[in-house]
């Protein structure tokens, strides 16, 4: 929901550098997925807050590669990227292991959703904010997770029951 607002405030931003990106875009969408990564690996080392910013500049790059043009992998490295998060977590301490389950449970009944009736309520610009959340308040990733997870699993049957 809060991707469409971004993306109107900053178009204009984004169209500035997805000109010069062209026919790349599905080279910068690859480089965009390998730092989501890499932002994770972070994360699962104790790095979490430079791995958030990493993950915020990778969903930044995401979003231009966007703009410029998208590949037919653009749903599935969104979803990896996302689920990658609350995995790194876990590694970083395993007592999160069950909160961090449910909410990938949850991701990935609202990507589910999001690929079969088209867009989310929840999407990106929620999902970023969630992660922030939790690297803020570490001691309550618990609640964060949960309550993200039944954000997702909420958006995933709002989707569905519109289409229905």
């Amino acid at each position: 929901m809060l991707d469409a607002v971004l993306e109107k405030l900053f178009a204009p931003v984004l169209d500035r550098f997805a000109g010069p990106v062209g026919g790349r875009a599905k080279i910068l969408e690859l480089v965009s997925f390998c730092i989501s990564l890499a932002a994770a690996a972070l994360i699962a080392v104790h790095f979490v807050w430079i791995g958030l910013v990493l993950f915020a500049l990778a969903r930044c790059l995401a979003a231009v590669a966007g703009r410029a043009g998208v590949s037919d992998l653009t749903e599935f490295y969104q979803a990896v990227a996302f689920a990658a998060l609350p995995f790194a977590f876990v590694l970083e301490a395993p007592v999160r292991a069950l909160p961090a389950v449910f909410l990938m449970f949850g991701l990935a009944a609202n990507a589910a959703a999001s690929l079969k009736f088209g867009g989310g309520l929840i999407g990106s610009a929620e999902l970023l904010i969630l992660f922030l959340l939790a690297g803020f308040f570490p001691a309550w990733f618990g609640l964060i997770a949960y309550g993200g997870g039944v954000l997702c699993f909420v958006a995933a049957g709002v989707s569905a029951s519109r289409r229905v």
